[in-house]
């Protein structure tokens, strides 16, 4: 009978997660639909894919999986030819990237493109939200890369990562020593933060998500932003919040410690300006191909 890849990749999500409720999160749906589908297949081919409470596959669940990935590349790889045969190996792709990506999730996104479409040419300019906002709605820019980004209206978006906060302080701090901390023992420092006119939404985002816990903090714009001045920043007293991905690649003097309040997670994007070219869809799919790799879609923790 044949198999929906739908399902495949369902089965494949449940196996990697380890549980049903995590798989359905990383999938971007709620469980129970997860588990009527699953179990209406095991139904439909007869054999069990999965132990329930815990969750492991069975032997035919191992092999379906592996059969299963092998199904999905050879139809990426068809999908694939199929782009390059219609002209996706061709032409330029304009991305505007925001400070936070450009130490993991860009650089790796350029490879990526590199090593699958040699052919295209990615234009990549990194800059903050404000002005890649103005960029994207003068038709500068193709794609837009960034986490908590005004994008102009029709561009359509998509979820690469989700993932925590984590607060940034020198390594002088008095908390620095600590595995983790809340929001409660930073009570009277001063938020050391970019200027808002910046990236306005990011600014007021990352601010509304530490009222919302009950914690009010004095906020210092500082007249040196960027990651690579944080050593500077943060040398005398103060913190930042960050997402957790940036932890490993911070300038030395500087500790990042975990919150243990339950901030709302930051998500990454990727959006593009509407009837995107062959090129464009080459990098969209190729996005969505690096974020399965890197497991930048799973729930964090």
């Amino acid at each position: 009978m044949p198999v929906d890849l739908r399902l495949m990749r369902y089965v494949i999500a449940v196996a990697e997660a380890g549980s049903f409720e995590a798989a359905a999160e990383r999938l971007h749906m709620t469980q129970p639909p997860l588990s009527r589908q699953i179990r209406d297949l095991e139904r439909e081919l007869g054999v069990a894919l999965f132990h329930r409470r815990p969750t492991r596959l069975t032997e035919p669940g191992r092999v379906f999986v592996e059969e299963a990935r092998e199904v999905l590349a050879a139809a990426e790889q068809a999908v694939e030819r199929a782009r390059r045969a219609a002209g996706a190996n061709r032409g330029a792709v304009r991305v505007g990237y925001t400070v936070t990506t450009a130490f993991d999730e860009m650089p790796k996104l350029f490879a990526a493109m590199r090593a699958r479409h040699p052919g295209v040419q990615v234009a990549a300019r990194e800059a903050w939200g404000a002005e890649l906002t103005a960029a994207a709605e003068a038709g500068e820019l193709d794609v837009l890369l960034g986490r908590h980004l005004d994008v102009p209206a029709a561009w359509p978006s998509a979820v690469l990562r989700s993932e925590e906060f984590v607060a940034v302080v020198g390594a002088g701090h008095r908390l620095a020593g600590r595995s983790e901390v809340s929001l409660r023992d930073l009570r009277g420092e001063t938020l050391r933060f970019f200027p808002r006119s910046y990236a306005p939404r990011y600014h007021d985002e990352v601010l509304a998500g530490l009222r919302g816990t009950g914690e009010e903090f004095e906020v210092w714009e500082n007249p040196l932003p960027g990651l690579r001045n944080l050593t500077v920043s943060l040398s005398d007293s103060g913190f930042m919040v960050l997402p957790r991905s940036l932890s490993d690649r911070l300038p030395g003097g500087v500790a990042c410690l975990p919150l243990l309040d339950r901030l709302p997670p930051i998500e990454l994007r990727l959006s593009w300006a509407p009837d995107p070219s062959p090129a464009v869809t080459a990098l969209i799919t190729t996005a969505h191909r690096l974020a399965r790799r890197e497991r930048w879609t799973a729930p964090p923790g």
